[in-house]
């Protein structure tokens, strides 16, 4: 092979490498969501995460190959990241997971293809007896890195290390790294629409490209990766338009007598509402209670809660101000009042719910959402109809 088609296809493994890993963080970062405070990319590893103390809890070597290749003790690629992390070796604690991802294979007959299940002291076993070649002579690799971790005669800090490593060996190439991004639980926001997650997928490797451009390490917190998830996801995604034929009404149970013994009910019948305000009540409550369980399947699991929290303060804010205005009418009783206050908040412009996601259409959602926190003992954001504190239940 000439030389310039040597440094060709260097340039090439270099470059496969690089999107290869960049990938790899974009799925780590959406699997394990909810466990990371901050991300380092060729800082300290090719992939750490840390937590909310700055402890790595992830270390993670990447090394991919474009050719087959099987990974063996003796192999620069399993020496040298065992070299790297007995030198940052007080980096860890004991909850530090250290992983050497790679698309090598092992083989049934590699010593290495039981390594994730072999005590520390058996990992060190299989490296010292797989360190000579043939001619008893010691490999290369060997010679370089794992001889000089021996000879610190710190048996302990290395059985520390062999502990905490672990291979994910034969590890997939970049489509198929690219479908399982696709199937995180972020994504369920897009359902079919393939092209809008290719979009976002193409953004968030442009985020890690971009920032190692002119730089040789980049880092991101998890609120501003959340951030960009949500920047993302309202750039791509149309609004799911809801409307009231999205519900199957005739598998609801909207009956008056299965409701009677609800605490929503209680509270109508407390400012003397009749039956024909409570069947209206029941059919928004129970179309609403399976509205909501379809929007947080529709919806983006990263800020479901988060959205829903507010959206259930501004009810509760529209109940509180409007009662307030109906306190000081002259000339009604205090349950007139009560009454009209209702029928106010009933009739109130729609709040949006979750309006980055959402195109809500629907003629019983506000209001069933209203009666569905009116039923709720603990919430802290519970509704009562009554303006006298003697009247609530």
């Amino acid at each position: 092979m000439s030389e310039k088609k040597q440094s060709n296809h260097s340039a090439l493994s270099t470059k496969m490498g690089d999107v290869y890993h960049y990938y790899v963080a974009i799925d780590l970062l959406l699997s394990i969501s909810d466990q990371w405070h901050k991300c380092l990319i060729e800082e300290s590893g090719d992939i750490v995460l840390l937590n909310k103390d700055d402890n790595q809890i992830f270390n993670i070597e990447v090394k991919h190959h474009i050719e087959d290749n099987e990974l063996m003790v003796h192999n620069i690629d399993f020496q040298k990241t065992l070299f790297n992390w007995f030198q940052d070796k007080n980096k860890y604690t004991e909850d530090t997971r250290l992983i050497l991802f790679t698309t090598s294979t092992i083989s049934d007959t590699n010593p290495l293809y039981d390594w994730n299940k072999l005590s520390s002291k058996e990992k060190y076993q299989t490296i010292v007896l797989n360190s000579r070649n043939n001619k008893k002579e010691l490999y290369k690799n060997i010679e370089n890195y794992f001889k000089k971790i021996k000879n610190s005669n710190n048996i302990v800090e290395i059985r520390r290390v062999l502990a905490k490593f672990t291979i994910i060996n034969s590890s997939p190439n970049i489509r198929y790294i690219r479908d399982e991004i696709k199937s995180r639980d972020y994504f369920r926001i897009f359902r079919n629409q393939e092209e809008k997650k290719e979009k976002v997928i193409d953004s968030l490797y442009g985020l890690i490209g971009r920032g190692l451009k002119d730089k040789d390490t980049w880092e991101i917190t998890k609120n501003d990766f959340d951030q960009k998830l949500k920047e993302l996801t309202v750039l791509v995604q149309d609004k799911i338009l809801r409307t009231d034929t999205d519900i199957d009404i005739e598998k609801i149970d909207m009956e008056l007598e299965s409701y009677r013994k609800k605490l929503f009910i209680k509270k109508l019948d407390n400012i003397g509402f009749d039956e024909n305000i409570f069947q209206s009540a029941i059919d928004d409550y129970a179309k609403t209670i399976i509205e909501v369980s379809e929007r947080m399947d529709l919806s983006n699991s990263l800020e479901y809660d988060k959205r829903l929290e507010t959206y259930e303060y501004n009810l509760s804010r529209l109940v509180s101000d409007r009662k307030n205005e109906y306190k000081y009418k002259s000339g009604l009783k205090d349950i007139e009042k009560s009454q009209q206050s209702y029928f106010c908040i009933m009739q109130s412009a729609r709040i949006p719910f979750m309006p980055q996601e959402f195109d809500d259409q629907t003629t019983f959602f506000q209001n069933g959402y209203l009666h569905i926190l009116a039923d709720d003992e603990d919430a802290s954001t519970q509704i009562c109809w009554s303006l006298k504190s003697e009247d609530l239940l």
